[in-house]
């Protein structure tokens, strides 16, 4: 996930990358639902706004953070 820079978001997800980043593996789980969160939030806040183009590009993030999460199993089924 990467907001626009400016974004009312930005500084959640660049905190949220630094925590992914520097946490021991076992808090992988907890910070994947924490980031699908983000990005759910971050979604919804461009379909707020009218902005398409930034919910298209959040939602294609989403996607495949969500694929990514899948494949690593981070979250139980």
């Amino acid at each position: 996930m990467q907001p626009v820079s400016g974004d009312r978001y930005a500084a959640v997800v660049h905190d949220l990358r630094r925590e992914v980043e520097r946490s021991p593996v076992q808090m992988l789980p907890k910070l994947a639902r924490e980031a699908m969160v983000l990005s759910d939030v971050i979604c919804w806040g461009a379909l707020e706004r009218g902005d398409a183009i930034g919910f298209c590009r959040y939602a294609k993030a989403a996607v495949t953070l969500g694929e990514f999460i899948d494949a690593a199993g981070l979250l139980p089924e």
